[in-house]
C-alpha cells in the first residue's frame, strides 16, 4: 500500500464545494467501487492535503482571495484544512496560481539540499564510495563479506551524521535520503537532476483532467504532459491536490 498526492483539474467550483467536487471526480476510482474489484481502480482512500513549504504558492496579487482552497474558505465539517504559509494554499483557480514560482521554489530547495550536504561533509573525513568496499571484499571474499562492505560505507561519519539529520526532522535532509547511497546521490552531476525537480513542482504523480480522465507516472512522458496540462488550464479553471493512498 502507498500514498501519493493526484492533482484534481476542475470547473470553476467555490471552495465550499470543491470536496463535493473532488469526490465526484475521483468516484470512478475508488478501489472497492461495485459488488467487485474495480479495474479501474486508483485509490482506497483520499484527502485535500498540502504540507507547509509545499502547497500551492499564489501569486501575490491575489493573496487573500476568497476563490483560494485555504483553512479559511472551506468549513471543516467538509475538509479539515490547516493554515499553511505566506502565499500558500491548497489550490484554487489556476489564474491566481504561481506555477513560476512554486518550480522555482522546487530547484531552490535542492540547491539548499545541496549546499547543506556541502557542509556537513566538510566536518567529517570524506566519504568514500561503495565500490571501494565492495573491492576490498571481492580481494577476501571470505575474510570480509558484502554485508561487511555494506555496514563500513554507511558507518562513515558523514553518512552517520546525515542520518541521524533526516530522522531527527532536519529541513534539507527527507527521509527518503536513509533508502538512497548519499555518497553516490550526492557525487552525481545535479544540474540536470535540479532542473529535474521544477517538473514535479505542480502535478502530482497523478492528474485527473477536466474531463475526468486518470493519468499517472506510470506513462511514458506523464511529468511532460501533466506540466503542459495545468499550465494550459483556463484562468478559472481550479487546480486542488489530494493524498490518496491505494
Amino acid at each position: 500500500m502507498t500514498k501519493f498526492y493526484a492533482t484534481v483539474c476542475l470547473p470553476p467550483t467555490a471552495p465550499r464545494k470543491v470536496p463535493g467536487a473532488i469526490a465526484a471526480a475521483l468516484a470512478p476510482y475508488d478501489i472497492n467501487l461495485g459488488p467487485d474489484w474495480n479495474a479501474n481502480g486508483q485509490w482506497d482512500w483520499w484527502v485535500v492535503a498540502a504540507t507547509t513549504g509545499a502547497g500551492f504558492l499564489v501569486l501575490p496579487a491575489h493573496d487573500g482571495d476568497r476563490r483560494l482552497i485555504t483553512a479559511s474558505t472551506v468549513p471543516r465539517r467538509k475538509a479539515a484544512l490547516d493554515p499553511l504559509g505566506p502565499l500558500e494554499c491548497y489550490g484554487g483557480p489556476r489564474g491566481l496560481l504561481d506555477f513560476d514560482a512554486m518550480r522555482r521554489r522546487s530547484m531552490a530547495g535542492h540547491d539548499a539540499l545541496l549546499a547543506a550536504w556541502h557542509e556537513l561533509a566538510a566536518e567529517h573525513p570524506p566519504a568514500r564510495p561503495l565500490a571501494v568496499f565492495v573491492a576490498r571484499h571481492e580481494a577476501d571474499p571470505d575474510g570480509y563479506s558484502m554485508a561487511d562492505a555494506k555496514r563500513d560505507h554507511l558507518a562513515q561519519p558523514s553518512v552517520q551524521a546525515l542520518a541521524q539529520r533526516a530522522v531527527a526532522g532536519d529541513p534539507h535532509f527527507g527521509t527518503w535520503l536513509l533508502v538512497t547511497d548519499p555518497v553516490a546521490y550526492f557525487a552525481q552531476e545535479h544540474e540536470a537532476e535540479r532542473l529535474e525537480t521544477a517538473r514535479y513542482a505542480v502535478p502530482g504523480r497523478a492528474l485527473v483532467t477536466l474531463e475526468g480522465a486518470w493519468t499517472d507516472a506510470e506513462t511514458d512522458g506523464y511529468w511532460e504532459q501533466a506540466n503542459s496540462y495545468v499550465d494550459g488550464l483556463d484562468a478559472e479553471a481550479v487546480v486542488v491536490d489530494v493524498l490518496c493512498h491505494n
